[in-house]
């Protein structure tokens, strides 16, 4: 059978391990979602940030014109935070990384760092270089941490049956979609990464969207369409969803008055939180990581003058 990693599924544990009673009002389902979002966004994201084991690591390109200095952060970067920046040729295939400066370093004294090492610095949600790159046929590319969507309800999704080039058929399109609206490809399965955000798509039938960019590779059937910035599967490793699981019946205890039974799933709490960083931390085994220090100043010197 199957294995559900659905809200479905996720609401139904926060139910077992809190005894909700089935003729309370306190709780629907729409907002056991919004409970779930926020505890995995405030809670279970730091933690599996803290690891720095590159999870959540996404990247988006952007155009180098020649005139544009200042980049924008992406909308989803988790706490505006970026993994790294460099100048990306298609053709090559090969990634220039640039060093992180800082604002001081514009317009020191000795000179423009800035320009030197042709670095960028961060000022609010911007990547700014000065001056503006203008690197023929390459894009910027920027790889930070992406946020994962807010749970909603299955009824607010679809499940991908077939694909027909840029067309998707599913299981249900909602009725409130349209092609005012952009959405987001959910893997239904593995890491329950985005495979697509932000895409825009016609809204012909009742069955099917036909997205105006080509669809990625490893789009599948069983795959998940929701609205940009939505998922009905936690985009969190699985052994994480028994935590966020967890943490919803200590929310819900907590509502009902029920501090015994608070007190009782927060125990359980501080066991499952050790087992699940455990399980995610130290990624590959076998092959210890190796730390290069990219920002020394004898690397810095042959990789950035």
């Amino acid at each position: 059978m199957e294995v559900d990693y659905t809200i479905t599924s996720l609401i139904d544990s926060v139910k077992r391990r809190c005894s909700v009673p089935t003729a309370q009002s306190l709780f629907q389902n729409t907002d056991f979602a919004k409970l779930l979002s926020e505890e995995m966004q405030s809670i279970i994201v730091p933690i599996i940030m803290s690891e720095q084991e590159d999870y959540f690591i996404h990247y988006k390109d952007m155009t180098i014109d020649g005139t544009t200095k200042e980049f924008r952060i992406p909308d989803r970067a988790i706490g505006g935070k970026l993994k790294d920046v460099g100048f990306y040729n298609s053709a090559g295939d090969t990634l220039n990384l640039r060093p992180r400066l800082s604002i001081d370093d514009y317009g020191n004294s000795r000179g423009n760092f800035v320009s030197e090492l042709t670095g960028y610095y961060l000022r609010d949600n911007k990547i700014v270089f000065k001056p503006a790159p203008n690197n023929t046929g390459e894009t910027l590319r920027v790889y930070y941490y992406r946020r994962p969507s807010n749970l909603v309800q299955l009824s607010e999704s679809g499940k991908i049956t077939a694909i027909d080039g840029q067309t998707v058929t599913i299981d249900t399109v909602q009725s409130t979609w349209s092609t005012a609206n952009t959405f987001d490809l959910i893997r239904g399965r593995g890491m329950f990464q985005s495979l697509g955000d932000d895409l825009a798509a016609a809204v012909p039938s009742s069955s099917s969207l036909t997205f105006t960019e080509t669809l990625p590779t490893d789009l599948a059937v069983g795959d998940y369409v929701a609205l940009a910035g939505k998922s009905p599967i936690a985009q969190i490793p699985y052994e994480a969803h028994h935590l966020l699981a967890q943490l919803g019946a200590i929310k819900v205890n907590e509502a009902l008055g029920d501090m015994q039974g608070m007190q009782m799933a927060q125990s359980k709490y501080d066991v499952l939180v050790n087992a699940m960083i455990r399980s995610i931390n130290n990624r590959v085994d076998g092959s210890p990581r190796k730390v290069t220090n990219r920002s020394g100043v004898f690397t810095a010197h042959g990789k950035y003058f």
